[in-house]
């Protein structure tokens, strides 16, 4: 296998039970002959025992930056240093341009760079030259300004285009050989945030779910107690006060329903203090992570998926509940209508508007039918529009052409 087909995926944190997207998309492009390695910024979210055999196989083989004692990164950085001056000074002015004037900032950088210096370290010793990053592009910039390297990376949506200034999304695109962007509305957001000339660099391709692990339960007709269920982190940006509210609202309207949250984050105690307060505590639920396994059993007992988000990129839970034929009701925000139409595969409200979320989740609970027909379609809508190996064959191939290369595949990426 020629070395120019082999990359560094360099990942926030893995594996990590919200991101196994991630790792199902690394299988697939060893699959089609790229040699993909995996760093992590941070060590596995779960004690050991609780990854999947493959989890636990591949986290034997990743290099994990943080687990490196604080003395030995020392070391190695004074090394580099020794070995490259010019090359780490380089790299070194550029972190602190990056930090600016703030003395947090400027410590925050100083530690991105000598996690930089690790992983540059790394791919020279492992003779990889491109570094692919999942929400460690700032990381993978600077390898780039250290080291001969080039880079790439992914732009999932809030946590890259909040705020651009403050994650130099400019910076990060210029120095960049692509960006994928998982949606239409993302990529436009990066077209404003960098020059012209690097708008070519900014291509368009979806992220997936294997659809043949999501099969449809039996629709459930008419439940004593319908179920919604939210996923994903319990954090601001997710607007989870704003779902707690709509179902006091619907409790309030007479309606029988339970509310099951499937996530943790650092909102959970507020928002089971707010349940309290709304009077709805014994209707809410708070489930924490489960294993991917356990997900799909949770879909089965779902009526409504609800995401009451204010800010998106292309959310792969919405992916999987439609794939399991599960009425959704999303905010109108990001990328969420390159996903879903409304009334058609699904449901969506104007983002920050309870009465609005409320009457489209009362919508679905009240029309067994109406769920059933939005269900079906959007399960037909995510298999067609959002498969993974699909999907990941069209990357493959946008790869291998930034990349100047071929993967040695034994039938055409199509």
């Amino acid at each position: 296998m020629s070395d120019r087909a082999r990359l560094l995926y360099l990942i926030g944190q893995f594996p990590a039970i919200n991101h196994t997207y991630i790792f199902e998309e690394v299988k697939i492009l060893r699959t089609l002959g790229f040699d993909v390695l995996i760093a992590s910024v941070s060590p596995p979210d779960r004690p050991l025992p609780e990854l999947s055999p493959d989890e636990r196989e591949e986290t034997a083989r990743a290099y994990y930056i943080k687990s490196v004692p604080t003395a030995e990164m020392l070391l190695l950085n004074l090394r580099e240093f020794m070995r490259h001056p010019l090359g780490y000074l380089r790299g070194l002015v550029f972190a602190l341009r990056l930090g600016g004037c703030g003395p947090k900032q400027a410590v925050y950088h100083l530690a991105y760079f000598a996690e930089a210096v690790l992983i540059g370290r790394y791919m020279r010793r492992l003779g990889i030259s491109h570094v692919h990053a999942n929400f460690s592009a700032t990381v993978s910039l600077l390898v780039t300004h250290t080291f001969p390297a080039t880079m790439s990376f992914v732009a999932h949506g809030y946590g890259e285009l909040h705020d651009p200034t403050a994650t130099h999304l400019k910076e990060r695109i210029r120095g960049s050989s692509f960006v994928r962007s998982v949606s239409r509305y993302g990529r436009s957001q990066m077209m404003l945030s960098c020059d012209r000339k690097d708008w070519p660099k900014l291509i368009h391709i979806p992220l997936g779910i294997e659809g043949a692990r999501y099969v449809p339960a039996p629709p459930r007709t008419n439940p004593l107690c319908p179920t919604v269920v939210c996923v994903g982190r319990l954090a601001p940006e997710k607007g989870q006060e704003i779902l707690l509210e709509a179902i006091a609202i619907l409790r309030a309207q007479g309606r029988s329903l339970r509310l099951r949250f499937v996530g943790d984050g650092p909102d959970r105690a507020w928002l089971e203090s707010r349940a309290s307060e709304l009077g709805i505590a014994s209707n809410v639920d708070f489930v924490g992570w489960v294993e991917p396994e356990r997900l799909r059993d949770v879909y089965a007992e779902t009526d409504v998926c609800v995401l009451s988000s204010l800010a998106e990129g292309v959310p792969i839970v919405l992916m999987e509940a439609m794939a399991m034929q599960i009425a959704c009701v999303a905010p109108r925000i990001s990328g969420i209508p390159e996903l879903i139409e409304h009334g058609v595969d699904g449901m969506l409200f104007a983002v920050g508007d309870v009465t609005e979320l409320s009457q489209q989740i009362g919508r679905l609970l009240d029309s067994p039918e109406l769920r059933f027909k939005v269900g079906r379609a959007a399960r037909i809508r995510v298999l067609g529009d959002y498969d993974l190996a699909t999907n990941t064959k069209r990357f493959a191939r946008m790869l291998a052409e930034r990349l100047g290369t071929q993967p040695p595949v034994a039938s055409p990426l199509n």
